[in-house]
């Protein structure tokens, strides 16, 4: 026992004698930092992206020109082109107009089948088989786009549609007048302004754009009236064709006459 006792007081004396543990460093609380609010974050955004448009440099638009290799027709050639294809392909509506105007109302189905038929040749097949109109090879002339090839028939088309869709746009419009406080004169009205719209926005851009391409030769990627050679492989009723181009060209109807120009006054 008295041995038990001696051991319990040296052990009662290491343990008095140890020095005390270090307290074991503790970490230091994380600070987060405080939410930036949602309408802060949106007003950031909105003036990076305005100074993100305005560090955008600003393109000029390019002025479409024809192709090289091409030179545009003259006022000359485009008249004799206009004129032709009209009398072609809308000549024979001339004297329907005229009778209905008289008050005459013969029948005229068949002439007016004929009618449609001749257009249909002169816009459709004549272009998607020769690529030219009666009035560009009378004139000498045919259409390129900006690739320097004759663009797709059906630009030719709508471009000789115009007449027909103003005329059915004015008739529209005229009948509309006497019945406009009714629905029906309403739609009508509505439906030749939606006719005249096209043909409108087409001078518009004549008139107004730099390059001076209507509305059909800008959707259609770009497409002009230039002047071509005469064609040595034309036989048969297209080198009839080509005889009516030498003489539309003997008579000077091609040259672009100077207005300051006095006018030559024969004996």
């Amino acid at each position: 026992m008295v041995n038990d006792m001696g051991l319990l007081e040296k052990a009662d004396k290491m343990q008095s004698t140890d020095p005390s543990p270090e307290p074991t460093p503790q970490p230091e609380p994380v600070v987060s930092p405080e939410p930036v609010p949602v309408a802060a974050k949106e007003k950031k955004t909105k003036k990076s992206r305005r100074k993100s448009r305005s560090a955008k440099v600003k393109r000029d638009r390019v002025v479409k020109k024809i192709p090289d290799g091409f030179e545009e027709a003259s006022n000359g050639q485009k008249a004799i082109r206009r004129l032709s294809d009209f009398m072609v392909s809308w000549g024979w509506s001339i004297p329907i107009v005229g009778m209905n105007a008289w008050g005459t109302t013969p029948d005229m189905t068949y002439f007016i089948i004929a009618g449609i038929g001749l257009m249909f040749f002169n816009l459709g097949f004549m272009p998607r088989s020769t690529g030219r109109t009666v009035g560009n090879w009378v004139s000498r002339t045919t259409y390129v786009n900006s690739n320097g090839v004759t663009p797709t028939p059906i630009y030719v088309l709508i471009k000789g549609l115009t007449f027909v869709i103003v005329l059915v746009g004015l008739l529209f419009v005229a009948t509309s007048i006497q019945d406009v406080s009714e629905t029906s004169g309403q739609i009508l009205l509505a439906i030749g302004l939606f006719l005249l719209l096209p043909p409108t926005l087409d001078y518009l851009f004549v008139r107004l754009k730099r390059d001076n391409l209507g509305l059909w030769d800008t959707l259609f990627g770009g497409v002009w009236l230039v002047k071509t050679t005469k064609t040595a492989e034309a036989k048969g009723w297209l080198k009839k064709l080509e005889q009516l181009g030498d003489y539309s060209a003997e008579r000077g109807w091609w040259d672009d006459k100077d207005a300051s120009e006095p006018p030559e006054t024969g004996k």
